[in-house]
């Protein structure tokens, strides 16, 4: 979510984020990482397992077989050593998340999918950023908790899980304490998960499509569905539900799942949040998004998804909310122009 547009709670009026921030969000409570409880060892065989994955890489559910040890580039445009975008403290993510302080959002290059409507295309599909040590990326993450980030925040992490566990075991060690998000399309494969059971506090993770012949079109991949409710079935066993201590705050851990609406396919929407409420938790908390506008390849009429959603849309999605027997939640706020 952009720090500029307005979200609110599902069950309450719409608030700029500035108010929900200031009113609404009861604060996060401050807690360490689950990694810290994970002994060296242990630590090191599940880096020491991501790497050699890098030998014929099959990180991802992709599969493609990349020698990235060799310094062979995947799919994904990743090779062996992280490339990072940006690192900076975010405001604009859900309330568990981005909290009073803000997240510590690290931006990684490259990805598994290749979404035509990507907004991040320039780093995700164009591979733009800066190649680094796993060294330089923990002192980056030390950095991001001096800032006063409430976690430590992965985008598109898929690709890069070895270089993640390697950069927070050394960063542990320089004092690294913050929980870790791990933002996410959803499609992961679930060895590669499990090799962050215990690592990850909150996984921020998408339920893009309940339709694979609209995921083949739009993201390239035929087998999105399937892979991301498996792999949603993995994080929400690893994590759980986010939840509330007595004085209302959030506690940084558990399951977000995020459902962007795109133009003529608010349908799915029914079909998202029954699967959650059916095989997560109806506790499960759902973040709908209203933030698409078309960019990269979107903009190819012939895609038909070049406009913004529109008040019927996110009316449609609303009423499939409400059907839907979820309990919990975020929306964003629709602007006069129809957008986020």
């Amino acid at each position: 979510m952009g720090e500029d547009q307005r979200c609110s709670d599902v069950t309450g009026a719409a608030v700029t984020l500035a108010d929900a921030l200031q009113e609404e969000n009861p604060g996060v409570v401050d807690v360490s990482g689950a990694y810290l409880h994970l002994s060296d060892d242990e630590f090191r065989s599940r880096i020491k397992t991501a790497y050699q994955r890098l030998l014929r890489c099959d990180l991802c559910p992709r599969h493609c077989g990349a020698r990235r040890l060799s310094g062979a580039t995947g799919y994904c445009g990743a090779a062996l050593r992280p490339r990072v975008f940006v690192s900076n403290l975010h405001r604009g993510e859900e309330p568990p998340v981005s909290g009073t302080r803000g997240s510590g959002t690290v931006f990684l290059s490259g990805c598994n999918l290749n979404c035509c409507y990507c907004q991040n295309y320039p780093l995700s599909q164009l591979h733009h950023g800066t190649e680094m040590s796993t060294a330089s990326l923990a002192s980056a993450l030390i950095d991001l908790q001096a800032r006063g980030a409430h976690n430590i925040n992965v985008v598109t992490p898929s690709h890069q899980v070895p270089q993640i566990l390697a950069a927070v075991f050394l960063a542990r060690r320089l004092g690294l304490h913050v929980p870790l998000v791990y933002n996410t399309s959803s499609y992961d494969e679930l060895s590669t998960l499990k090799l962050l059971d215990g690592v990850v506090d909150i996984y921020l993770a998408d339920l893009r499509y309940t339709d694979e012949a609209t995921a083949a079109e739009f993201s390239g991949v035929s087998n999105y569905v399937d892979t991301a409710e498996k792999a949603l079935v993995e994080m929400h066993r690893q994590v759980g539900d986010i939840q509330t201590d007595a004085a209302g705050r959030y506690v940084p851990r558990g399951l977000i799942v995020r459902y962007l609406i795109l133009p003529r396919h608010a349908a799915m929407a029914a079909d998202v949040f029954a699967f959650v409420a059916q095989h997560l938790s109806r506790d499960t908390a759902v973040s709908i998004m209203t933030q698409y506008f078309p960019a990269y390849r979107a903009v190819d009429p012939a895609l038909g998804i070049a406009r913004k959603v529109t008040e019927h849309e996110f009316d449609r999605v609303m009423l499939a909310w409400s059907h839907s027997g979820l309990r919990r939640g975020w929306v964003q706020d629709m602007s006069e122009e129809g957008g986020a």
